[in-house]
């Protein structure tokens, strides 16, 4: 009897935990397409970026993923009292570099944006760093209000949302690269990177 009650009631919380159309949904609103790179959306553009020596890299949109998630928070361990549940929007940005001579696994950028159960905006950018022995990953996840956002000027456009980034070890967009500043516009995704050790400076090229 104690085993019939207990599948019972495991099947009762299983069927409370599906998703259904009351829970609130945290969705992408106007102001929160402000700090993401739609630019991206289309798939297989190729964007370059130039230095001081014109020397090219050039990345391209893989896939823009947007999806509406479910958040569960059923505390299975401690008791079955139901916290806050909801619907939020996700997406998924995946830049591949091209030509970088690196490990074909270490060639790719990922963007990942998405609403929290308060309303408020999560990024994180990933940046590889390859060091002939594996591929790892550095640059920053920042919850909204975001904070020390830079103005700047590139190629005669202005960007006013830019995060700077500094990679713990180097961002690698080519083989043996010191990349060790990154700019991301959080409206137009990277916008430039620098080698300050040997002097160079990558700039985006308008398309």
């Amino acid at each position: 009897m104690k085993c019939i009650f207990l599948i019972l009631g495991i099947s009762i919380l299983f069927f409370s935990c599906q998703e259904n159309d009351d829970y609130p949904y945290q969705s992408f609103n106007s102001s929160d397409y402000q700090y993401i790179p739609q630019q991206y959306e289309e798939i297989g553009k190729v964007f370059t970026f130039i230095n001081n020596q014109n020397d090219t890299v050039k990345i391209r949109p893989k896939w823009y993923d947007l999806e509406k998630k479910f958040n569960s928070s059923w505390d299975l361990i401690v008791n079955t009292s139901q916290k806050e549940s909801y619907y939020y929007d996700e997406l998924w940005i995946s830049l591949e570099i091209l030509d970088n001579g690196n490990n074909e696994d270490c060639n790719f950028i990922s963007i990942n944006i998405n609403k929290t159960a308060e309303g408020s905006l999560v990024a994180d950018l990933s940046l590889p760093f390859y060091d002939e022995i594996g591929c790892l990953g550095s640059g920053f996840e920042e919850e909204s209000p975001f904070q020390n956002l830079a103005e700047m000027v590139i190629n005669d456009i202005q960007y006013s949302k830019v995060k700077v980034v500094n990679p713990n070890d180097y961002f690698t967009p080519y083989k043996d690269a010191k990349i060790d500043k990154v700019y991301y516009d959080m409206d137009n995704g990277i916008v430039g990177f620098d080698d300050t050790e040997n002097g160079l400076k990558f700039k985006l090229i308008s398309n």
